[in-house]
């Protein structure tokens, strides 16, 4: 664990989050206390591991959510202690909470919980959260920021979760995991095995994987995707061929400026604004005089990056 074994000195721990941990082993459900717990120290994380196994089971999920959910939407908020205890949560829900809210923490030390989880873990949305916590470790290994050894136990992990007869949510989560991992034979044929799944979800991850792998393999497939008569599938290989930053897709991307999906329609403008271009800015300024304020605040916001990525030194205002 992250604290010291030996007890801490009653001076170093922080009175606030042990009173509001407190008020928690009591019942209470006190959103605007949960900020008290960011940033504690180590020996005030010790003094609250052994308060937080005193708290009810259906409070420790409230405050564990409430965690994930703050530290979103507040930057300035540092849960990673208090989630830490509760990744050992006895709790499914709590432990789910936990890894999820520890998505900025890329240290070896969450690496080598994670994957030791992996081993012992029987709940399935545990283990889908896993697989999706790990992605942070295999965009590390693509910007070749993670060594050897971790960039394989990573890859080995991923790939055992796809190729397992686990839930299909849990494979779908490896599946988009490993895409990061370029020009991998066994990776691409994973994604495309997925690809020509008979389920559904493990297809819309498959196309999802397309868009983070960006192989040349998957480019056509992606124009003929984005034609499909589910509009999810047209969602996901819109915002997939977006990450491919080619103007070969601009052509029918405008074509597709207004489709019948409302979600379709904001992937097609946040692809425009990631490909950029000439032809792609004047589209979307095009689509500022829309009367709609959703879709006239997401062009603008595509429209700046569109222009940036045409001409780094100038910022459209």
């Amino acid at each position: 664990m992250f604290f010291t074994t030996n007890p801490p000195s009653p001076e170093s721990v922080s009175p606030d989050a042990i009173r509001v941990l407190t008020e928690f082993v009591e019942g209470e459900q006190n959103a605007v206390a949960v900020p008290k717990l960011s940033d504690i120290d180590r020996a005030t994380a010790h003094a609250a591991a052994a308060l937080w196994s005193q708290i009810p089971t259906d409070v420790r999920r409230f405050v564990a959510r409430q965690m994930v959910e703050q530290a979103e939407a507040n930057l300035e908020l540092n849960f990673s202690r208090m989630l830490s205890i509760a990744l050992d949560d006895p709790d499914a829900e709590v432990r789910t909470s936990a890894i999820q809210g520890l998505w900025e923490d890329e240290s070896n030390d969450l690496l080598n919980r994670l994957l030791l989880l992996l081993e012992s873990e029987t709940e399935p949305l545990v283990r889908e959260a896993i697989a999706e916590a790990l992605s942070a470790y295999s965009y590390l290994a693509l910007l070749e920021e993670l060594d050897d050894e971790d960039v394989e136990r990573v890859r080995r992990a991923l790939l055992d979760l796809y190729q397992s007869d686990e839930p299909i949510a849990v494979r779908k989560r490896a599946l988009e995991s490993l895409a990061y991992f370029p020009d991998d034979l066994e990776v691409e044929d994973a994604i495309d095995e997925a690809f020509g799944s008979q389920y559904h979800d493990l297809r819309v991850g498959a196309i999802f994987a397309m868009g983070r792998n960006v192989s040349e393999r998957w480019f056509g497939v992606l124009l003929g995707e984005m034609q499909d008569e589910d509009a999810e599938i047209r969602f996901e290989a819109t915002r997939a061929i977006g990450m491919f930053g080619d103007e070969r897709a601009v052509s029918l991307l405008i074509d597709m400026v207004d489709d019948e999906d409302r979600e379709v329609q904001l992937a097609v403008i946040g692809a425009l604004g990631a490909i950029g271009g000439t032809v792609a800015v004047g589209t979307l300024r095009r689509i500022l005089r829309s009367e709609d304020s959703v879709i006239n605040d997401a062009a603008q916001e595509a429209l700046t990056e569109a222009t940036i990525a045409t001409d780094p030194l100038r910022f459209d205002r």
